[in-house]
């Protein structure tokens, strides 16, 4: 087991700098997921941790040693990607083997670890079949079975999970957290898909533009996030955000913060508005309501109203959020909090 830390670490490609002076420590033994949006260079954090594409200048440590120097295959990591990269003319157990076979490991002892490590990732009955015989999870076992024989430290994983379907894609989720169980080594994990961060992670790390948005236990950040752009990028549907008058301020809450009425209550937000469009998801409903103010999602537990009928949409106190011009977001003991929630509370019911 290690722990990972950048210590003002930047990355350029062709001059283009893609992440600069950024500093972070991954916990020893947790499962950290580096989530954002296409390019915010979270894969690219994997890739040095990995050795793949050092950094252009600050340090790499796992472990408490700097790795800067350190060829990929001596630094004690192992990675999966999202293509498996596992080779179609090799049965599933000379994939598994094929790192030891070069490495010069005795046979008695490849054969110890191929067998006990299959059998952890439910392989061993297949151990003598070619990949284009196995459904994509079972290759995606393999990648793991693979990755597991090193016994590395650290565990990277590249969006491992995006080529399968959903149903599997839930299967594998929970697989992967027994797995991490387990094993109790650092898993770092990339995806863009905030679902997968939630379900999984100890600790997400957001990333935009080559920059932290936030770190923080899943739970956190839901319920606090730091800013907008966190705000309305972890949660389906996203969180709804709206201006708050001239001041350049804005408010926000999540979709199942919010009340369907036919009558209007004396919440701080609330507004008239229309039923725009419903949509019927079995244990819950989510409607879209247009008003004068804005467009506004709204997730209900039960079905109760239908496409074009008029409703009031409120909001209690506590459920709301408030982010100031630089669109960070304004905790409940800032000053400025109170005067946002008179704000709000006087547009709703001016």
């Amino acid at each position: 087991m290690a722990s990972i830390a950048f210590k003002r670490v930047s990355k350029a490609f062709d001059k283009h700098e893609v992440i600069k002076d950024l500093d972070l420590t991954i916990e020893d033994g947790k499962f950290t997921v580096l989530v954002g949006p296409s390019g915010c260079g979270k894969t690219t954090l994997l890739r040095m941790i990995a050795g793949l594409d050092p950094q252009t200048s600050g340090s790499v440590l796992i472990g408490g040693k700097d790795v800067s120097r350190i060829a990929p295959g001596k630094r004690g990591v192992a990675m999966v990607f999202q293509n498996y990269a596992i080779y179609p003319t090799m049965s599933v157990r000379e994939n598994i083997e094929f790192g030891l076979v070069n490495n010069k490991v005795r046979k008695a002892e490849r054969e110890e670890l191929v067998e006990g490590i299959s059998k952890a990732v439910g392989l061993y009955e297949y151990l003598e079949r070619k990949p284009s015989t196995l459904s994509g999870g079972q290759r995606q076992r393999v990648a793991l079975a693979r990755a597991m024989v090193k016994k590395p430290s650290v565990f990277l994983m590249d969006e491992p999970l995006s080529n399968l379907d959903a149903k599997l894609r839930v299967q594998m989720r929970i697989e992967l957290i027994e797995l991490h169980k387990k094993l109790g080594a650092t898993f770092v994990y990339v995806t863009h898909d905030q679902v997968e961060a939630m379900s999984m992670a100890d600790t997400i790390v957001l990333m935009n533009k080559g920059v932290i948005q936030q770190e923080a236990p899943p739970d956190e950040m839901y319920r606090r996030p730091s800013n907008r752009f966190t705000a309305q990028f972890i949660g389906t549907p996203p969180m709804n955000v709206g201006e708050l008058g001239e001041s350049g301020s804005l408010f926000g809450f999540r979709p199942e913060s919010a009340v369907l009425s036919e009558a209007q209550g004396d919440e701080p937000f609330s507004v008239r508005g229309v039923i725009a469009t419903r949509e019927m998801l079995g244990s819950e409903t989510i409607y879209q309501v247009r008003s004068g103010s804005g467009n506004y999602m709204v997730k209900c537990s039960e079905d109760l109203f239908a496409a074009g009928q008029e409703v009031y949409v409120g909001v209690p106190a506590a459920k709301l959020h408030f982010f100031g011009e630089d669109e960070r977001r304004i905790d409940e003991k800032e000053s400025s909090y109170g005067k946002c929630m008179e704000a709000l509370r006087g547009r709703s019911h001016g």
